[in-house]
């Protein structure tokens, strides 16, 4: 059977509507199933009350003005015996057309109900209709023996014909009840409904539009607290996804113009020797190789930035002398610095060694040493410290640049992330190495970070643990 899919306005309604019939039907059952023993039950606590009260004034002065309060107060009819010669000691008018205690002859009358008597505390209830009018009755019969030792006879009687009539009525309430309940209940789920329904409608339709990567839509944060709570969410969810698509076109553009400088030389230099022999010189050859090289740092760079956040690069952990690697490092910049009039040092104590995958780990002195150069200000100069602290070496490179806002540092790493939205060519790199950092490591484990102050310049930092 094909299941139906119904809107959440609909469903709502439904439910809500299906909760109203549930009320009514139990309302309507405890009204036709328990309705005639409730009542019975509570005419016959109305009549032990009675008789209690009369056994509590029995054999005092004020006897008979309880009587006739009681016949009054709970519509009932009284006769009280005395046992030792059977006669009628109190008989108040009967206010009920046709009780049946008093259709009896009182020759036969003590007899009747004394017969009829058990030996209980409370006496005992009989239900007795009246064939000549077909009224039904509740009669309590009950022995007392009051202060003196003197017993007497208690009967008590009320009529339950009422009760037909009652139910009647009640019914007739209920009919009307129900008829308003059901036409309220409707109006009130129809307006529930489309209240609770609204805002995830909305909140639907813009998904649709974001999943259509439409980022400038806000969630409406109205409605119960979930409601809001998802829409803050999702308007959270919306500004970053926005950021992201931002950094990822500016990425692009960035790459693209990477790609196309190098390209442009790399053809230009090849025309260039194709159509004049005397331009086939090894300076030519040379800048054709640079390019290509640069060509190939952007390359290895997107792909190692996509294997590292993929999770499929592999460590080979070993031990290595970290200090000579970074020295090692800092030497390789030396043709560069001659000819571009950069000052890189390294300053170090002693020597340290340190468990890490030493071909990633050169990756991130490279990386780092870009960015400062790259970065760097007018005075061209990069620091590179080792300083060592109980058994743990931080490795920092420092510029100094113009530094960088507050807000933005713990954006710096990220892959699509650039601090100076207009693009300019790094002069070493290609503007991944931050990201390529930050995931390598990770993998290690190991603690890194950046402080920085505006015009003054940045420092970035990581650590290991020293090995012996």
């Amino acid at each position: 059977m094909k299941k139906i899919n119904l809107s959440i306005k609909t469903n709502i309604f439904i439910s809500m509507l299906s909760l109203t019939l549930v009320m009514i039907g139990i309302l309507w059952t405890l009204q036709g199933i328990f309705f005639s023993s409730l009542y019975k039950a509570t005419k016959e606590n109305d009549i032990e009350r009675a008789s209690n009260l009369i056994v509590d004034s029995i054999g005092t002065e004020n006897i008979e003005v309880t009587i006739n309060q009681i016949v009054d107060e709970y519509d009932l009819c009284i006769q009280v015996f005395m046992c030792k010669d059977a006669s009628v000691l109190y008989s108040p008018e009967c206010k009920s057309n046709g009780c049946i205690i008093h259709q009896l002859t009182n020759d036969g009358l003590y007899y009747h109900w004394l017969n009829g008597i058990n030996n209980s505390e409370n006496g005992i209830f009989s239900e007795i209709s009246n064939a000549e009018n077909g009224d039904d009755f509740l009669v309590l019969t009950r022995l007392v023996t009051d202060t003196k030792g003197e017993v007497y006879l208690l009967v008590l009687n009320a009529s339950v014909e009422p009760v037909q009539a009652t139910i009647s009525a009640v019914r007739a309430m209920l009919i009307l009840i129900s008829v308003l309940f059901l036409v309220s209940a409707t109006v009130i789920s129809l307006i529930l409904s489309k209240r609770l329904s609204s805002p995830i409608i909305n909140m639907n339709n813009n998904a649709k539009r974001l999943a259509r990567a439409d980022y400038n839509i806000e969630f409406n944060t109205d409605g119960p607290i979930e409601i809001r709570e998802l829409a803050k969410t999702l308007n959270i969810t919306t500004r970053e996804l926005g950021k992201l698509d931002s950094m990822q076109k500016e990425l692009i553009a960035n790459i693209s113009h990477d790609l196309r400088t190098p390209l442009t030389m790399i053809s230009g230099y090849a025309e260039v020797m194709r159509d004049i022999p005397d331009e086939n010189t090894n300076e030519n050859l040379q800048v054709i190789i640079d390019e290509a090289a640069r060509l190939t740092s952007l390359v290895n760079d997107l792909l190692n930035v996509s294997k590292l956040q993929a999770g499929t690069q592999t460590m080979n952990i070993q031990r290595m002398n970290l200090t000579r690697a970074v020295a090692n490092t800092v030497e390789r910049y030396s043709h560069f610095k001659e000819h571009n009039d950069f000052t890189i040092t390294f300053e170090y104590d002693s020597e340290v060694y340190i468990n890490a995958d030493e071909i990633r780990l050169l990756q991130v002195i490279y990386n780092l040493i870009n960015n400062a150069i790259n970065y760097t200000g007018i005075d061209k100069t990069v620091i590179v410290t080792q300083t060592v602290e109980n058994d743990v070496v931080r490795i920092s490179v420092k510029d100094s640049g113009e530094g960088i806002k507050e807000e933005d540092l713990p954006l710096i790493w990220d892959r699509y992330y650039k601090v100076d939205k207009i693009h300019k060519r790094a002069v070493i790199g290609t503007g991944l190495g931050l990201s390529i950092v930050k995931n390598i490591l990770l993998l290690h484990g190991s603690r890194f970070g950046v402080s920085s102050e505006i015009h003054k310049g940045s420092v970035f930092w990581f650590e290991f643990k020293i090995t012996d």
